[in-house]
């Protein structure tokens, strides 16, 4: 949890609602490789109120002051 915090990263903020329709809407990108750990993922940011792509597990830069922890 400690390392999420650092990284700041969308999948693990409490203001992410998924959107899993685009998700699957790009899944030809990945055939054979569906579950890769470069996979873009998107979804809905609740507190700034826009859309937002993520790849899970990687430090993003910009989202430093708009991140809160999912499970504080």
């Amino acid at each position: 949890i400690e390392l999420q915090k650092i990284d700041c990263n969308c999948n693990d903020c409490k203001f992410m609602l998924r959107d899993f329709e685009k998700r699957k809407k790009y899944d030809h990108l990945y055939k054979g490789a569906e579950n890769a750990s470069y996979r873009i993922n998107y979804g809905n940011c609740t507190k700034l109120n826009k859309e937002v792509s993520f790849i899970p597990n990687n430090c993003q830069l910009h989202t430093q002051e708009c991140f809160e922890h999912r499970r504080e």
